[in-house]
């Protein structure tokens, strides 16, 4: 880890060689194909420019999801650049970035909520977390109009909680989107083919022995499941046969792109498989499928740039669990699977606005989001249970030009409504026992995602010779009404350090 770390820094020093008048962040953001899928759309520009920076960040506060941690901070080092070429634009980037966190628990992923299914303990302690990531893409004219490219996203993440129940955690993203383009006078029309992985591996362990077992829950969707000593076998987080907690996720799909001089627009349809467990012990399954519609368009008043975009997602998935049979014959352990049922489904829909001026003296945005998610559990027959959930927000934020000086300002408001209902599809079935539900923690999950709150952010940077500059940023936020969470307050620091080269 250390060498990969002194690699990095000396990355950062060597890239520092030549300077460019524009940001990277402003550059990639007037081009309207950046974000899409297919890497030929760079070429739509000629502008090379490439950056480094080093960052150290803080937050503090328990108005938060149960499962973040109530104090963390955390440094990173990243370096990005786009270099155009008479035929040929490459693109890439690199980061580095070490979290410590304090008094955590709750979820035991690295990025909770990622899976419809969920692995819970309870014991606060301390979690570092690494996570390295790179991307590179190239596109090439193959002859007049036409273009080829593809391009790749990675990220490792490594995580280790250091008190018992201790766990370590290891993941892997990663999409690759090979690519076509043609493009002619005002018109532009491409297509990108999209594959999708991530897994991640989960090992808890107890150092030791104590008066009383460590508890776990699996949560099994809406916060029903299985809450008992961590060894249980319900859990599947120490069961014979496989290692941990195993998740994978594969999928693939696809992105056709147009643009008609300065309006864009790119449709995307991805569908993937996923399973929790290995070889014979596959638990659980959850296909997923998703549509994304994302449009853009741009146009220049004077000095000033005008950009206006809109985004829409609709997404639906639906959580299997297998009914598994361990039998041994002569020493030797068989599993037998016995079908599957459906314990929940989801769909959602999200639509997101956007605004943006910019100019020499100053830039503004607007955002605005709104979406809704059903859910549907049914663990155990008779009981079923559904869940509709609303969010919405509202961003605002202005930055100022001022000398060497950039002012930056910011506002944004949130929040959301989550309605349920619970009943039996049969009132005589016979079934005394009723599915169990880990309330207390589900109360506070909800409160954090529907609590009316405000954010608040300020940052002021100073723009040093040889395009270097130095960044302090701050942010508060408050939520109202607050009932289950411990605090409604949570507040960070920022501080950067870069180079625009």
């Amino acid at each position: 880890m250390n060498r990969t770390r002194n690699i990095l820094l000396l990355c950062l020093i060597l890239f520092s060689a030549v300077s460019s008048a524009q940001t990277y962040e402003r550059v990639m953001r007037n081009n309207l194909w950046y974000g899409s899928h297919n890497i030929n759309g760079i070429r739509q520009d000629t502008v090379s420019v490439s950056y480094a920076e080093l960052s150290g960040k803080y937050m503090e506060g328990d108005f938060r999801d149960p499962s973040y941690a109530p104090m963390q901070w955390g440094v990173e080092a990243v370096t990005a650049s786009v270099l155009h070429m008479e035929k040929l634009s490459l693109a890439g980037s690199f980061s580095f970035e070490q979290t410590e966190s304090y008094r955590m628990c709750g979820s035991m992923f690295i990025q909770p909520g990622s899976y419809p299914m969920d692995i819970l303990e309870f014991t606060p302690g301390r979690k570092t977390l690494q996570t390295y990531a790179f991307d590179g893409g190239i596109s090439y004219d193959m002859a007049p109009g036409l273009r080829i490219g593809a391009k790749m996203d990675f990220k490792s993440s490594n995580l280790a909680k250091r008190k018992d129940l201790r766990h370590d955690n290891y993941r892997l993203d990663m999409t690759v989107s090979p690519g076509i383009m043609y493009s002619e006078g005002d018109i532009a029309i491409g297509a990108a083919f999209i594959y999708v992985r991530n897994t991640e591996s989960m090992n808890p362990e107890q150092v030791g022995t104590a008066e009383s077992s460590y508890y776990a829950f699996l949560d099994k969707g809406l916060m029903y499941g299985i809450y008992a000593p961590w060894t249980g076998s319900g859990l599947h987080i120490d069961e014979n046969g496989v290692k941990g907690f195993p998740v994978r996720k594969e999928g693939t799909g696809i992105s056709i792109q147009t643009q008609y001089k300065d309006f864009f627009m790119e449709f995307e349809t991805t569908g993937t498989d996923g399973q929790a467990g290995e070889k014979e012990y596959i638990w659980f399954l959850f296909p997923e499928s998703s549509v994304d519609i994302r449009a853009g368009y741009r146009y220049n008043s004077g000095k000033a740039v005008h950009f206006s975009r809109l985004g829409f997602k609709w997404n639906g998935m639906t959580l299997e669990e297998n009914i598994l049979e361990k039998i041994t014959e002569n020493g030797v352990t068989t599993v037998i699977g016995h079908g599957s049922n459906r314990i929940m489904s989801e769909t959602g829909w999200s639509i997101s606005p956007e605004y943006e001026i910019v100019s020499d003296k100053f830039e503004i945005s607007a955002k605005a989001a709104a979406g809704m998610k059903n859910s549907l559990s049914s663990q155990m027959y008779p009981y079923a249970a559904a869940r509709m959930v609303t969010a919405y927000n509202a961003e605002a934020e202005a930055l100022v030009h001022i000398g060497r000086f950039d002012l930056k300002a910011g506002i944004a408001y949130a929040g959301g409504r989550s309605e349920e209902e619970e009943w039996m599809t049969e009132e005589n079935s016979g079934v005394q026992e009723t599915p169990f539900r880990l309330k207390d923690w589900y109360d506070m999950q909800m409160e954090y995602m529907t609590a009316d709150r405000i954010n608040c952010g300020l940052s002021l940077r100073y723009n040093l010779p040889k395009d270097m500059y130095v960044e302090a940023a701050g942010e508060w936020m408050h939520g109202f009404g607050i009932k289950y969470l411990k605090s409604s307050d949570r507040a960070g620091a920022v501080l950067k350090f870069g180079y625009n080269f």
